[in-house]
């Protein structure tokens, strides 16, 4: 028996609840207690506090699952938490493109040290085949005006043709229409660059026309605005020759832009040109 008694502790426990309960109906009322009831009583305490224990954790399970308002509306406060550090995640992530893209546009400017520019966003572009005119959010307010051009880190990507007080339309050069009178960077020689070029329904790249008959054009060339004509400031680039064939003594070749117009998100637009002193 006394060796059930030790490996039953909680025998002993249900036991002792039970005197404990038994005692309390005899004395209810008014009475004082006995040595032994409240022997009894010390040792139901610890059973007893076990037992409240186990029976508030039922009662609060029990809570959840039969008051589904409450339970929906801790899952609505989770959802929403879960929902904010996601958006400022995505925030955050934003951001940081957005200051990598402007850090591009910054080392852009350095060598262009005659050159004042205006940043602007991207806020519309046209829906056809090619990106042929941008929506860009400057205006007169900020100092644009028609005909400045508009340069990316990626190098030309239009010029101004209509002004609003904060807004303004740009021309890419990817419209049919365009023509930017270019330098070869390597060679100095000069030509015209206007016109899209094919291959089997495929968009390649900008002709280069009018180049002098003894030119020496090679694949890999970095093509530049001449700055002829007042359409362009001299020295911004415009893109690179793809393809090179001469047909009866003339050049015919092809310039590829890294300008992306589909995703285009920011650009500059050269407000002015300071002139070099004499």
């Amino acid at each position: 028996m006394k060796k059930l008694w030790k490996q039953k502790p909680w025998l002993i426990a249900l036991v002792a609840v039970a005197l404990f309960f038994v005692l309390a109906g005899l004395t209810s009322g008014t009475r004082k207690a006995s040595t032994a009831e409240n022997l009894f009583a010390a040792a139901a305490q610890p059973a007893q506090g076990f037992v409240g224990r186990v029976t508030d954790a039922v009662s609060d399970f029990f809570l959840r699952v039969f008051s589904p308002n409450a339970l929906g509306a801790e899952n609505a406060q989770l959802r929403a938490r879960a929902e904010e550090a996601e958006r400022k995640a995505l925030l955050y992530e934003a951001v940081a493109r957005e200051n990598a893209r402007l850090s591009e546009l910054l080392d852009y400017t350095s060598p262009y040290a005659n050159m004042r520019f205006i940043a602007a966003s991207v806020t519309a572009r046209s829906a056809n085949a090619f990106v042929d005119t941008l929506t860009i959010r400057a205006g007169s307010q900020q100092g644009v005006r028609e005909r400045m051009a508009v340069v990316c880190e990626n190098g030309l990507v239009g010029r101004v043709v209509e002004v609003g007080l904060s807004w303004s339309k740009v021309r890419t050069i990817q419209n049919e229409n365009m023509r930017i009178p270019v330098q070869i960077e390597r060679t100095r020689d000069e030509a015209m660059l206007g016109g899209l070029v094919y291959h089997q329904g495929l968009f390649l790249g900008f002709q280069l026309d009018f180049l002098p008959e003894d030119a020496d054009l090679r694949v890999g060339d970095v093509i530049l605005t001449s700055g002829e004509g007042d359409s362009f400031p001299k020295g911004l680039v415009v893109g690179t020759v793809i393809s090179v064939t001469q047909e009866n003594g003339v050049h015919l070749a092809t310039v590829s832009s890294r300008v992306d117009f589909i995703r285009l998100e920011e650009v500059l637009v050269v407000r002015e040109v300071e002139e070099p002193n004499p």
